[in-house]
């Protein structure tokens, strides 16, 4: 993966748990072949999230998110940036899970034992609402997670 157009929330580094590691709190909404900088109208809203989720699913975790609400309002943009990319956006056709990621799962076949320690720390940001103000392009060569370009959303 090279790029990302993404959300990244007002959420401080997490500490890391034997083979679950902390990548910076992000939410996704489109993943790019490419290097595309688009300009998008959109207006500000509230994200606001939900409950501790296992992806790609609680039988084969690779990642711990926290769900991200509301729907409508990610769906929404996310479906005008894809709009916008054009051929550079890596996939069409994946079910859009909004979702804010806060750790890599390292581990080969992590059993709840192995996990429960980050899932709780995830848990402590059930509930937490910041504004989105801006999507920003994100460099995620080697899990950097590294903002190259802003996009504001207006007020």
């Amino acid at each position: 993966m090279g790029y990302i157009y993404g959300i990244m929330p007002p959420i401080p580094p997490l500490r890391p748990f034997e083979g679950v590691n902390p990548v910076k709190p992000h939410i996704t909404l489109v993943k790019l072949r490419r290097r595309v900088q688009v300009e998008v109208k959109y207006r500000q809203f509230v994200v606001t999230l939900g409950p501790v989720v296992l992806l790609p699913s609680p039988s084969r975790p690779r990642y711990i998110a926290l769900k991200a609400e509301p729907y409508g309002e990610l769906a929404a943009l996310r479906t005008l940036l894809v709009a916008s990319i054009g051929d550079a956006v890596e996939e069409r056709h994946v079910e859009f899970r909004p979702h804010l990621s806060l750790y890599a799962i390292r581990l080969k076949h992590p059993t709840q034992e192995d996990l429960a320690p980050a899932m709780e720390e995830a848990s402590k940001y059930i509930g937490v609402a910041f504004e989105v103000k801006a999507i920003y392009l994100i460099d995620t060569t080697e899990g950097l997670y590294m903002p190259v370009y802003m996009v504001p959303l207006h007020a």
